[in-house]
């Protein structure tokens, strides 16, 4: 994922992972120098209207958000998997697109019901 964000470039959504988990490509954010709150800044603007849990930064590298440690640390790992796969896909050639359609509708049933436990009544 650092290769991506040196090359300052989103991760295309080319796998249904990519889609369950990220609800799309896994978005650029700015250069910002360390030391101050511009790397949060461009974190939290970045994120701001895309589904992703996971944002590449500029110049450093990936950053991961989640309703716990656990969360995040599983969209770093996922981010991670989809970014070497993807760099593979596009070296052998032209990866196929998914349909925007289709992300929406992977990213539902992963986010909403794949997984979920039934409700006891």
């Amino acid at each position: 994922a650092t290769a991506w964000a040196a090359r300052g470039e989103a991760i295309p959504c080319w796998l249904t992972a990519q889609a369950d988990e990220f609800g799309g490509e896994i978005p650029i954010g700015p250069f910002a120098l360390i030391g101050g709150d511009d790397i949060g800044k461009g974190i939290v603007s970045t994120l701001s209207g895309h589904r992703s849990p996971a944002v590449l930064m500029r110049n450093h590298g990936v950053f991961t958000i989640g309703r716990d440690a656990r969360a995040a640390v599983k969209a770093a790992v996922m981010c991670e998997d989809v970014a070497r796969t993807a760099h593979l896909a596009r070296a052998l050639g032209q990866p196929v697109p998914i349909a925007p359609a289709d992300i929406d509708a992977l990213y539902d049933r992963y986010q909403n019901v794949y997984g979920q436990r039934p409700s006891a009544h």
